[in-house]
């Protein structure tokens, strides 16, 4: 067998060294995301454009919709340049409020905007109960007094049979 030489060692050690430089710089993570290209179909994408509501214009057809293809370039931008999810969001909150989401924020301000659509039902309920309960009782205290025939003389009788068929013919 060969003896390697104190040299030859040291050439093969700088060697190892340097080629496990090499990989670990290139597979740094942040390195490998931001050469990653996203595109529409990527998760990442989909779950940062299901959480805005890009001016309300969210749930309109991207082929029809400007502001929504100018919010998914952007987005698409943001992340090949290697921005996180959370740096994203954060940054269309910074520009348009809480209002760049489409679900309100889980901190006081948000929870008024959770509870207020049920607080809403629930009065609204309660006004429509009263009010219904209100007409029942109007009705159902009025006595309607039916007209018995027999009581009615000829004369009368004649009169309403004339205006009865008067009004038949004019509908009928």
């Amino acid at each position: 067998m060969k003896e390697l030489t104190r040299r030859r060692m040291i050439k093969c050690s700088l060697a190892m060294i340097a080629s496990i430089i090499l990989i670990d710089l290139g597979f740094n993570e942040k390195r490998v995301k931001a050469n990653t290209k996203f595109d529409y179909n990527s998760k990442e994408f989909q779950s940062i454009i299901n959480q805005l509501d890009m001016q309300g214009h969210a749930d309109h057809d991207i082929s029809t919709c400007s502001i929504k293809k100018v919010y998914y370039e952007e987005v698409i931008e943001a992340l090949n340049q290697g921005q996180s999810e959370r740096k994203i969001l954060q940054s269309y909150i910074d520009e348009y409020g809480q209002a760049a989401l489409r679900t309100p924020a889980t901190d006081s301000s948000g929870i008024i905007a959770w509870i207020t659509p049920a607080l809403g039902f629930l009065l609204g309920a309660i006004v429509v109960g009263f009010g219904i309960k209100k007409l029942t009782y109007k009705q159902g205290g009025r006595e309607t007094v039916p007209i018995v025939c027999d009581e009615m003389t000829e004369m009368e009788r004649e009169i309403v049979e004339i205006t009865f068929e008067e009004e038949r013919k004019k509908h009928f």
